[in-house]
């Protein structure tokens, strides 16, 4: 069973088979490539790959990224604007959101409010005491847009093989933030593994 997450502009559902296509189309896009990977494209094989271990994740953990789309009229799926989604860190017991936004959703607020309800998700349904969130430090629409989530910056960490800067957010910090940013707000989870 799929898990939906909704908010008053976004409906999020977690990474199905027939998204393959779409995720693999996301991580070559332009932005993203100059966003994420320092404008080196990933290549088919590698994003295939990561397809399928996010679906693994979803089978064997409970959680993983999330497709994201712009509500249609009927509350389902309508423009896909990009992912966002859940990791596990490896070596610790921490979760990791993660985002991958097109360009035309840049600017709209749609990865902060995708995020609250994902934090949301994290923190009531998979009782996670807090979700880190690692930026490069010259990703500026990263930047703000975790603040907007209640994140704030803990350290300079490596991940990957750069040094990142670390934020963590607990569920008060995404109480806060929600009250700050009432738009953010998730609607309640309809369906859940």
């Amino acid at each position: 069973m799929p898990v939906i997450l909704e908010t008053a502009r976004l409906y999020l559902r977690s990474l199905a088979p027939g998204d393959l296509g779409r995720f693999n189309a996301l991580h070559k896009d332009p932005f993203v490539v100059n966003a994420v990977y320092d404008g080196k494209s990933p290549s088919s094989a590698d994003t295939c790959a990561w397809f399928k271990k996010s679906l693994a994740d979803w089978n064997v953990c409970g959680y993983g990224p999330f497709a994201v789309f712009a509500r249609d009229g009927n509350c389902r799926e309508g423009r896909f604007l990009g992912q966002r989604g859940l990791g596990f860190l490896p070596d610790s017991d921490d979760l990791e959101l993660s985002a991958y936004f097109y360009q035309a959703a840049s600017g709209n607020e749609y990865a902060p409010e995708a995020g609250c309800a994902i934090l949301d998700f994290a923190f009531t349904i998979l009782g996670a005491p807090r979700v880190l969130c690692f930026v490069r430090p010259e990703n500026q629409r990263s930047l703000r847009s975790v603040g907007k989530m209640g994140f704030r910056q803990i350290d300079d960490r490596w991940f990957g093989d750069r040094l990142r800067r670390c934020f963590e957010v607990t569920q008060q910090d995404l109480k806060g933030a929600i009250a700050e940013n009432p738009r953010f707000a998730p609607m309640p989870v309809r369906s859940c593994l």
